[in-house]
């Protein structure tokens, strides 16, 4: 090889190398883009720490992105002890991810994009389905959206959500989600449930309560769509059912987000079965936000085509 061919062939693996090395930097900021410009972030302090402790005595899946797949196909499926997933992408399948059993788990940068079932169940995270899960599941950024064809009160041709939590559970915590698209609900919890700069527009009762489950909401958006209700409370089962909000939005899919009440509406609840919700408007903010915290402050997603622009 005389020296000019050589220089050339130099020069373009400098160049090959680069490249790749330009995209692993990119890949290793979060730079994948995702639905509705969907980013990773790093994980926190508390996350870091709970990332370590669940290595020690679980599984840890770490970007993945499980391909399309008919029927009743699961992204991930956890079962009987803690796991962590970090960067998962999972599309069109029945449910993107389960937990059965678990005992502490860690999701973080979570997509979950259409639904795709032959039966009309579904969702993009679903607890307890098989068995109660044991130990605190925690969900930092996340975006789920079933893209059904909208909001269709009729059970016996959808029932699906963005998630679902059985009864008996461990305490779910959320911090920073997109809740869409689903023909049912955002959220269906008959648990326990905290969570933080969350957006909800999703099905014909976007949240769901049920008798002896609790939600704490702050720093979020709940959306209705027009000639929907927004929280519906209800269901079998004994004990107090509770919801506790602070620093909430509400109002209906095509309002300008001027127009959104800081009080829950009461066209937006619907009471059924004998429920009586203790509904709360808080003073104070219910979560600790220091920097050991998992509640960090977060920026709350604004998904676009829900809120009309100014």
């Amino acid at each position: 090889m005389n020296r000019r061919a050589f220089m050339l062939s130099l020069a373009a693996g400098v160049a090959v190398a680069a490249i790749g090395s330009l995209a692993g930097v990119a890949v290793a900021q979060g730079a994948r883009p995702g639905p509705g410009g969907f980013r990773n972030e790093p994980l926190t302090p508390f996350e870091k720490q709970l990332l370590v402790r669940i290595r020690g005595q679980g599984e840890v899946h770490e970007d993945e992105a499980p391909p399309p797949q008919s029927g009743k196909a699961r992204g991930v499926q956890l079962e009987g002890r803690g796991g962590a997933l970090i960067n998962l992408a999972v599309r069109e399948r029945k449910y993107g991810v389960s937990l059965d059993g678990t005992g502490d788990v860690l999701i973080k940068n979570y997509t979950f994009d259409r639904r795709s079932s032959d039966d009309i169940y579904g969702s993009g995270l679903i607890l307890g389905q098989k068995a109660a899960t044991k130990g605190e599941t925690w969900v930092s950024n996340a975006w789920i959206d079933l893209k059904e064809a909208g909001p269709l009160a009729d059970y016996k041709r959808a029932n699906n959500e963005a998630i679902t939590v059985e009864h008996g559970g461990a305490m779910l915590n959320v911090r920073k989600a997109a809740l869409l698209g689903g023909a049912e609900s955002g959220l269906d919890n008959k648990g326990h449930v905290r969570m933080d700069a969350v957006f909800i527009a999703s099905g014909h009762r976007p949240v769901r309560v049920w008798k002896g489950a609790s939600l704490v909401i702050a720093n979020s958006i709940v959306l209705a769509y027009p000639k929907f209700g927004g929280f519906w409370f209800g269901g079998e089962g004994g004990g107090e059912t509770r919801l506790d909000y602070f620093n909430c939005r509400f109002g209906r899919v095509g309002d300008r987000e001027r127009d959104l009440s800081s009080t829950l509406p009461d066209w937006m609840v619907a009471v059924e079965d004998d429920a009586n919700p203790r509904i709360t408007r808080l003073t104070r903010d219910p979560f600790d936000r220091g920097q050991d915290s998992f509640w960090v402050p977060a920026k709350t997603p604004m998904p676009q085509g829900y809120l009309k622009g100014e």
